[in-house]
């Protein structure tokens, strides 16, 4: 019964695999959904600023606690973009270059911009199959 064992076994593997690959492509198109939400969100904000100050200006009323608060708005917005963007590049294999912030997938050792070397980032793929031995190794322990 060796060859049903691997059959069966192989086909768990693959569907495994599968279902991974989906999760991921999930993940890709929320994120990707998300950071074009944002965008729009501080698109509008910076509008609403733009017709803030256009209105201050006509008027000679300054309020600035209404014009530091749309500004700290815009720039919360901005930090949670920088998070979806940070995340996209995770799960993308993708990695900022340190010196001139060039993006590149996360297997290359030098930046093809500037040359400099990046830093060492596993990708999504090795840090699972990783954590699965992990977890094998845990059970085969009890």
């Amino acid at each position: 019964m060796g060859f049903l064992d691997d059959l069966v076994s192989t086909t768990k593997n693959v569907t495994a695999t599968a279902g991974k690959k989906t999760n991921e492509a999930v993940k890709l198109s929320k994120l990707k959904i998300k950071k074009s939400q944002v965008n729009g969100e501080i698109k509008g904000k910076k509008e609403r600023l733009g017709d803030m100050v256009y209105s201050m200006a006509k008027s000679n009323e300054k309020d600035n606690e209404a014009f530091d608060a749309a500004i700290a708005e815009i720039d919360a917005l901005y930090e949670q973009l920088a998070e979806v963007n940070k995340q996209l590049d995770e799960l993308s294999g993708n990695v900022a270059c340190t010196n001139c912030g060039e993006k590149t997938k996360n297997t290359n050792s030098y930046c093809p911009k500037c040359g400099t070397k990046l830093p060492v980032v596993q990708a999504p793929a090795e840090v699972a199959v990783e954590e699965e031995a992990e977890a094998s190794d845990d059970e085969d322990e009890e």
